[in-house]
């Protein structure tokens, strides 16, 4: 009898021993899986925090930049209408008698027609005028580039030295002619390429092609005083 009870507690105690043995590793099994679970969270957490705090980044990096471009956008808008509605300053009279005075020297009104100097224009055309005034036929034939174009509503003639001008001088500088001429006022003379013209085309100046100083009248136009 001792022996069969001293047999049975044997195998109550291993029975026992196996039990609290496997109650151990199921503990640590599940302790274990509990880790890891718990492990994954935090890295799972970890890493959804480490992306939202990326793009936060970003997006509180990018903010500065776009509110910067947009301050420097607006600023630029801003200059930009600024200088559309800022006016010109207007000019004073000082300076608008100033800039005339200096302009007038150099400005030449015949330069479309190919003369140079404007000076020695005007001194010829004024002799010009005196001489016709005068009726000085010598001196205004002197003015005369030949051969001399006269134009008439028949006919067009051409006057090819001074001696038949002078003989004609009164055909071809008739007193409309002459008036034209003598009233003609040098502020308002017509010039463009051609060279220079009197009245409504009466008559034709222009330089001489082989001295630009010297200036005549190449043209006479009957025609036009006729109309």
């Amino acid at each position: 009898m001792p022996n069969t009870q001293e047999y049975g507690n044997q195998k109550m105690s291993r029975r026992l021993s196996l039990t609290a043995i496997l109650l151990t590793f199921t503990f640590v099994a599940l302790a274990g899986c509990g880790q890891d679970k718990n492990a994954e969270t935090i890295e799972t957490g970890s890493n959804t925090s480490a992306i939202e705090h990326g793009n936060d980044a970003d997006r509180s990096g990018s903010a500065p930049n776009e509110k910067v471009a947009k301050e420097s956008k607006s600023a630029e808008n801003n200059g930009n209408g600024a200088e559309k509605s800022t006016p010109s300053a207007p000019a004073t009279s000082s300076d608008v008698s100033s800039s005339s005075k200096s302009a007038n020297p150099s400005h030449n009104p015949f330069e479309a027609a190919g003369i140079q100097d404007p000076k020695a224009f005007l001194n010829t055309f004024k002799a010009l005028q005196k001489a016709v005034a005068d009726n000085d036929k010598e001196k205004v034939a002197n003015y005369i580039f030949y051969p001399l174009r006269v134009n008439d509503s028949e006919k067009a003639l051409t006057i090819p030295n001074k001696k038949e001008f002078i003989a004609k001088y009164d055909q071809i500088f008739t007193d409309a002619i002459r008036e034209a001429l003598v009233n003609q006022k040098t502020d308002d003379l017509f010039v463009n390429y051609q060279g220079v013209m009197v009245g409504s085309g009466e008559l034709w100046l222009r330089r001489a092609t082989d001295n630009p100083k010297l200036f005549g009248v190449f043209s006479v136009n009957l025609e036009t005083v006729a109309n």
